[in-house]
């Protein structure tokens, strides 16, 4: 039986200033519509939303090589899904990694510092459904038409008001083997491990259970977006429309940190050969 050839997906971790320079190489590359292509460009660094063939796949890596663009095509098998993530109430950080405890507070999970691969934490805010519903009421002559046509009016027409909420914290946390994706939101958490540490709101104690975790997984990569909460930055590098929209940046970063590191050893790799190079010769 024949292999299957593989598929790719292809990783931009540049924001494209002018998405126009890139539009020719995209259009001609995948077949996209120029429109589509200039639309997703603005919208790096992101996925292609398809899967391309290996060919397609190293052409572009070579044209955006050429545009100075970081990138790269990783198969499809090897692409990280990162959810539904496992949303947790409780937890404690303990010196040997994090314990995973149940609504009784008995031990579900159990993650080695070691084993934890990236912390991704962000502010969700926005409006959600709620409040009182408001109704359109029809109008009175159409409601007397319909009465003299002896017909039921048509039912009121109501629309779900949208209320703003206060921004909310939340932190991913990714373990390797197993891949698992914890989430823990601020004010759903029980925070009964600080003890002593203890503050009055979830707001007060979130920070700490954020800074413990970064603390204790020293080898874990912490996502520009937890560094910015961290630091209190400008809001805008740390906030997201919505939890999936912060499960999205995970997995970008994600990639962007195994990128970082495959780089990484290809040079030290190289700057090794070079040095027995220098050690062989005359």
């Amino acid at each position: 039986m024949p292999n299957t050839p593989s598929s790719y997906r292809l990783v931009i971790f540049d924001a494209i200033d002018d998405p126009r320079e890139l539009r020719e190489l995209i259009c001609k590359t995948t077949g996209a519509h120029p429109t589509d292509a200039v639309q997703w460009l603005a919208k790096t660094p992101g996925t292609w939303p398809w899967p391309l063939d290996e060919p397609t796949a190293k052409a572009l890596l070579d044209g955006l090589y050429e545009f100075g663009v970081a990138a790269e095509a990783r198969r499809v098998d090897q692409f990280p899904d990162l959810g539904p993530p496992r949303t947790i109430h409780r937890a404690a950080c303990l010196e040997e990694g994090l314990r995973i405890e149940g609504l009784r507070g008995e031990p579900t999970h159990w993650v080695p510092w070691d084993r934890i691969e990236l912390i991704c934490a962000g502010r969700i805010g926005g409006e959600e459904p709620g409040g009182s519903p408001q109704p359109k009421w029809p109008s009175a002559v159409v409601s007397g038409v319909r009465a003299l046509a002896l017909r039921k009016p048509r039912p009121l027409n109501l629309r779900t008001a949208k209320t703003p909420r206060e921004p909310v914290s939340e932190v991913l946390v990714v373990r390797r083997d197993p891949r698992v994706t914890f989430r823990f939101v601020e004010n759903e958490m029980n925070y009964a491990y600080l003890d002593d540490r203890l503050r009055g709101s979830a707001a007060e104690n979130f920070p700490i259970f954020l800074a413990d975790l970064c603390g204790k997984a020293a080898s874990a990569y912490q996502s520009d977006s937890t560094r910015s909460l961290r630091e209190a930055r400008d809001p805008g590098e740390h906030d997201f429309p919505s939890s999936q929209a912060l499960l999205e940046h995970a997995t970008l970063q994600l990639l962007w940190s195994w990128y970082r590191r495959d780089r990484q050893a290809w040079r030290e790799q190289a700057l090794g050969g070079e040095a027995e190079a220098d050690e062989e010769s005359p």
